[in-house]
């Protein structure tokens, strides 16, 4: 087997010991990085979420950008089949295009509503 050296912290490993994600990274480095990543992530929310307490800003904001990159997603779903967009020009085959543009905008919505709501009847949680 050939080894290859590791990016970050120069060691020389085996090919199954590095990343298939980050070709000159081993994993040790890549899981090391993304642990340090999201603490710092996590602190930073923490941060902002101390800066808006009282202002009634936060949640608002948040909440918001959930919604819209929610949103986002089921319109890239929507947009990206072509028997759900077939259903779409169907339904609005009587009105002109921003009609259409509309109802894929409303359903994205209601999507993504549906979506938060069932999150946060759970609490996050998986169950």
């Amino acid at each position: 087997m050939s080894k290859q050296q590791c990016g970050i912290c120069g060691q020389w490993k085996e090919q199954h010991e590095m990343s298939k994600s980050y070709k000159h990274r081993c994993k040790e480095c890549v899981a090391r990085l993304t642990r340090i990543d999201r603490r710092a992530a996590k602190q930073r929310a923490e941060h902002i979420k101390e800066q808006l307490e009282g202002t009634g800003y936060g949640y608002i904001t948040c909440q918001r950008e959930d919604r819209l990159r929610v949103a986002t997603a089921a319109m890239q779903g929507i947009l990206s089949n072509e028997r759900t967009m077939q259903a779409y020009i169907d339904m609005a085959q009587n009105h002109p295009y921003p009609k259409l543009f509309e109802i894929v905008a409303r359903n994205a919505m209601g999507y993504a509503d549906a979506l938060l709501t069932k999150i946060d009847e759970k609490g996050g949680s998986n169950d």
